[in-house]
């Protein structure tokens, strides 16, 4: 049997000085103060918790998103901006933290945290294997409106073959349309880790949103969201059957983990009719061989209209509300 443990963090937000809070009068644009202050001490918290899930002897472990804390820079576009340079300051001390940790403790570690890829800023989550290195690197495919602004989004959507199985990434946003998850199972993911950081939804549904694309697609989804009292969803495990096997509750600074078995067959009984009529008690082969694919076209015709990010002008706009507090998550 391929029984894997695995483990989520749920850590807590530090709290922003006033200097390196861009929305506030007393900001400062330091990008070595920043990172001393507000970007280590987030990464700390995070990097704490994965050694926790190495110490439980946990062979996977999955981040939140934006470990580093550098989103919070995004929607900074005034001259004072200083996201890009934080985004390449903070990922190689990031990456170099965890491949350390991933290899102390022969653990697979899911990092998700902004880098910068070619150019361009990037919402990725990596892979670090048992050793310590790369061995997967996956793109945010579908961005907020406010990502736009100074990031870039990811161009396909592919599976990672790991010593226990083979695993899906989603990050956060990109749950919210089923495509993602369906593709990854198209191509054989068993596990689908999700560092996020919130819900495009209200709170309730945030969690019905994972259990629903876990049935629908026979997958396990590991789920790490940062700590909020009574937010939308919480870092857990949910089986295929779309059942809660663990959460993290609305705890802060802390970890879930659930051994789980890759072997073990999403079944109903045979004596269960739909069993009996197709001769196949396992749901999921069943439902793969029961779609119609030829029905399915209208999913993959070009949008007649896309989002467009508004103009420059128009975020400029857009950023003051959020200076004020009439933008607000």
């Amino acid at each position: 049997m391929r029984k894997v443990k695995a483990a989520a963090i749920q850590p807590g937000q530090v709290i922003l000085p006033e200097s390196c809070n861009w929305q506030l009068p007393a900001y400062r644009c330091n990008p070595v103060k920043i990172q001393e202050n507000y970007l280590s001490k987030q990464m700390d918290i995070t990097c704490d918790l994965l050694e926790q899930a190495g110490r439980e002897g946990c062979d996977i472990v999955t981040t939140c998103e934006d470990s580093t804390g550098v989103g919070h820079y995004m929607s900074d576009i005034s001259e004072k901006n200083c996201f890009t340079e934080l985004v390449e300051e903070s990922a190689p001390i990031f990456e170099a933290r965890v491949s350390d940790i991933a290899a102390r403790f022969s653990m697979y570690v899911a990092a998700c945290y902004f880098k910068r890829i070619q150019g361009r800023n990037c919402n990725v989550a990596s892979v670090f294997d048992r050793k310590g290195n790369p061995a997967g690197l996956y793109g945010k495919t579908h961005l907020p409106p406010d990502e736009t602004w100074q990031s870039a989004a990811g161009g396909e959507i592919v599976p990672f073959d790991l010593d226990f199985g083979r695993i899906g990434l989603s990050i956060c946003y990109d749950m919210m349309f089923p495509e993602t998850v369906r593709c990854l199972a198209l191509q054989g993911a068993e596990v689908i880790f999700h560092p996020t950081f919130g819900y495009g939804w209200y709170d309730g549904i945030g969690e019905a949103t994972l259990r629903t694309r876990a049935n629908d697609n026979s997958v396990f989804i590991v789920t790490s969201k940062n700590a909020r009292f009574n937010g939308a969803g919480k870092s857990s495990v949910i089986d295929f059957w779309g059942h809660v096997l663990a959460d993290a509750g609305f705890e802060e600074n802390v970890i879930v983990t659930c051994e789980i078995d890759l072997d073990k067959k999403k079944t109903q009984p045979e004596w269960y009719n739909p069993s009996q009529m197709s001769g196949l008690a396992d749901v999921g082969i069943r439902m793969s061989r029961e779609r119609r694919p030829e029905l399915y076209g209208i999913l993959c015709e070009p949008l007649e209209h896309r989002f467009k990010a508004p103009t420059a002008t128009e975020q400029q706009a857009i950023m003051e509300r959020i200076k004020d507090g009439r933008c607000r998550w």
